[in-house]
């Protein structure tokens, strides 16, 4: 096949030109890119000379990948790449991608995917697919917010450097529209001027050690204890992501509006979203108790339920000797109903009774 060129609303999708190895030279040896593809390590200037002078003019001329640089229309600036293989069965392909690492995040992928699928499905093509390792959330963004669907996981599914790994594996097809398949919409950062809510982030980890290895999160919260470094780095890079791929929960970071220091956490439990209703919980680091954050916290997650879930009720479980719980759900706005008998184990596994407050739209 003849190389294309792929036009989009703000992107040239192009083939690669030998004047581009020092741009790919740039993204292949950034360690993200060597941590979740599988180009070599150590990357050297001649394996950028190859892909773009020899590898990526061979898959074209056989007609069997089809390697873009993803350019911005306006600059031509390189700013990601984008590639497609034809499978056996010809009318099957797979699809993988990379951006600069200073674009990761602007969305740049997303528009790129879509362009590079209406193309694909324009030339035959029945099912495009795509494979991430279990864990790369940034690659399984960009899918499904191009309208990729999560299929399941493929256990030793892809190759590594040290052996097969377990992988995600998602689809779209032609009828397929170009529209977020993600189960819960994006989280853009909420403030009220004085607390910030905002996605957690790797670098977080170090400080949620800290506060869920105090003694008060711990008796009041079922958390791991002794709290490790590993609890904390599972929490924010495993554990609070796939609660948002499947949409089971939503757990933010809780920061300082104006410092941006790590104040705790808040979160919506989501088992009963198809009935219109979540259950708010939330924790306060040591250092910033006294100072209202859990209140601020609850209302302002929690009325992001109601606006952006469609949520009809907020509920909140305090324990009945956890009085600072308690004041802070009746600042936040939540009314007290009753007593839950009974309704959660503590530490031990003895049912305790609860105080439910709620908010209601």
């Amino acid at each position: 096949m003849e190389p294309v060129e792929i036009r989009t609303e703000h992107l040239l999708l192009r083939p690669w030109r030998p004047a581009d190895a020092d741009v790919v030279l740039t993204a292949c040896t950034d360690p993200l890119t060597q941590r979740w593809t599988t180009v070599p390590v150590p990357y050297t200037p001649e394996h950028a000379r190859d892909f773009v002078e020899k590898y990526s003019a061979a898959g074209w001329a056989e007609d069997s990948d089809y390697a873009f640089a993803v350019c911005d229309a306006a600059s031509g600036a390189v700013e990601g790449a984008l590639g497609l293989r034809r499978r056996p069965t010809r009318d099957v392909f797979d699809v993988g991608y990379w951006a600069m690492p200073a674009l990761r995040g602007r969305g740049v992928l997303t528009e790129a995917l879509r362009g590079l699928c209406g193309w694909a499905f324009s030339v035959g093509a029945t099912r495009v697919e795509w494979f991430a390792e279990v864990g790369n959330w940034a690659s399984r963004r960009v899918a499904e917010k191009a309208g990729f669907t999560v299929e399941g996981v493929l256990r030793d599914g892809l190759p590594g450097r040290d052996g097969r790994r377990d992988c995600w594996v998602g689809a779209r097809l032609p009828g397929d529209p170009e529209t977020d398949t993600r189960l819960l919409p994006a989280y853009s950062p909420l403030s009220d001027g004085v607390v910030t809510l905002r996605p957690w982030r790797l670098k977080d980890a170090p400080d949620v050690m800290r506060a869920c290895d105090d003694p008060l999160t711990v008796r009041f919260l079922p958390v791991p204890s002794p709290y490790t470094p590993e609890a904390a780095v599972f929490f924010v890079g495993t554990l609070v992501p796939l609660h948002w791929a499947e949409g089971v929960a939503a757990n933010v970071a809780v920061t300082d509006a104006a410092t941006g220091e790590l104040l705790g956490a808040v979160g919506l439990k989501l088992e009963l979203v198809k009935h219109k209703v979540a259950e708010v919980g939330y924790w306060t680091a040591p250092w910033a108790r006294g100072r209202g954050v859990a209140a601020r916290a609850a209302r302002l997650h929690a009325t992001w339920g109601l606006d952006a879930l469609g949520l009809n009720r907020v509920e909140l479980l305090a324990d009945v000797d956890n009085a600072a719980s308690q004041r802070a759900a009746e600042r936040g706005g939540f009314v007290r109903e009753g007593i839950s008998r009974r309704s959660r184990p503590d530490r031990t596994g003895e049912a305790r009774d609860m105080v439910l407050f709620a908010l209601v739209r």
